[in-house]
């Protein structure tokens, strides 16, 4: 699993005032909440004293987390504030009653954290999502989807458009999909697909968005990184792409990895301000872009989950055949798997920023 990622926690709609929130990401309990100055906080969720998890207790005035068993209490900080055994005598909290904070920051209507060791938790390496908070795009997220499977297929389903046909052939897929030429880029951790179609006879889903029988079309899949996918899709009628007439959406994926079977699946669709819905213009195009999206995305969902339960089973007389299609998740493959060996067997970073209880740090 890669932990030396930025992963989302959520769009910052997710994160509410003086609400906890409960994560697993790549494998770390996290109990999150927006502190009243706005800040998110993201702390280790096992209790310093007991393990308990902090994210089944409650908040106290000034933003102060109470563990619900004995009631150690933290600031936003991490550090222990208040034990009640101690009959408030603080000085008398050892030093090691501390929750590690995650390295945490919120950035274009998204909250990322950093589950790796957090002298390496470089903010130049998060993801741009620009249209996200802009007011030039409409966008609508949806809610986090939890999905029953390792992050790579997810991350492989995105990449692999020949399986519009034929898991998606009732809506935005054909045939004709499974057979599109794919131009493939590889830069620094990241990779990019290009599928360029003209003269293209549309699927029923995507003619109703857009209102055209045959058009050009180029869609963009970009991993910027292994917890983000990008989309681009851009159609206008034959030979006009580029001109006033091209019609865009934007889509972003976050991937946040739960452990090696689960993962937790965001999407957020933007379209300019303005853009309408050919089959009923009252309503915008990023409407019915996600009005459709519910079935195809569970119908990867699907997919992918039963993938996931085929790994249950040894690989004895079994071997996994790949055709020229699939060069894109071949290379997907080879990048995640030098990302992952980069990181060896890095040691949690609780494990790395705590020192070992010592007997004079508890309190007699």
């Amino acid at each position: 699993m890669i932990r030396r990622a930025w992963y989302a926690a959520g769009f910052s709609g997710e994160l509410e005032t003086g609400k906890l929130q409960g994560q697993v990401i790549a494998g770390r309990p996290i109990v999150l909440w927006r502190a009243r100055s706005g800040e998110v906080v993201a702390l280790d969720a096992r209790c310093a004293h007991k393990r308990f998890p902090l994210w089944d207790g409650k908040l106290l005035d000034g933003d102060v987390l109470e563990c619900a068993y004995h009631g150690f209490a933290y600031g936003t900080d991490g550090r222990c504030v208040a034990i009640p055994a101690l009959h408030e005598q603080s000085d008398r909290i050892p030093a090691t009653a501390r929750q590690y904070k995650y390295p945490l920051v919120e950035r274009d209507g998204v909250v990322w954290l950093w589950p790796g060791e957090p002298e390496l938790a470089d903010e130049s390496r998060i993801p741009p999502t620009p249209e996200i908070a802009s007011d030039e795009w409409e966008t609508i997220n949806t809610e986090p989807m939890p999905v029953a499977a390792n992050a790579r297929l997810l991350v492989e389903n995105l990449f692999d458009l020949t399986h519009f046909y034929p898991l998606h052939a009732d809506n935005i897929g054909s045939l004709a999909d499974a057979r599109v030429p794919v131009e493939i880029e590889r830069g620094e951790g990241r990779l990019k697909t290009i599928r360029r179609r003209s003269s293209f006879t549309l699927p029923p889903m995507t003619r109703a968005r857009f209102g055209l029988d045959v058009a050009d079309q180029v869609q963009e899949h970009a991993m910027v990184a292994p917890g983000l996918f990008h989309v681009v899709v851009s159609v206008a009628p034959p030979g006009r792409l580029g001109t006033d007439e091209e019609q865009t959406f934007v889509l972003y994926q976050t991937i946040t990895p739960v452990d090696d079977g689960h993962l937790v699946w965001r999407r957020s669709t933007s379209c300019r301000v303005g853009t309408r819905w050919a089959a009923d213009p009252s309503r915008s195009l990023v409407e019915a872009i996600v009005a459709g999206a519910p079935k195809v995305i569970e119908q990867d969902r699907w997919a992918i989950e039963r993938q996931q339960e085929m790994f249950a089973f040894a690989d004895e007389g079994y071997r996994e055949v790949h055709v020229k299609t699939d060069g894109a998740v071949v290379m997907a493959r080879k990048l995640l798997d030098e990302l992952e060996e980069a990181e060896g067997s890095a040691a949690p970073p609780q494990v790395r920023m705590q020192p070992a209880r010592r007997t004079a740090d508890v309190a007699s």
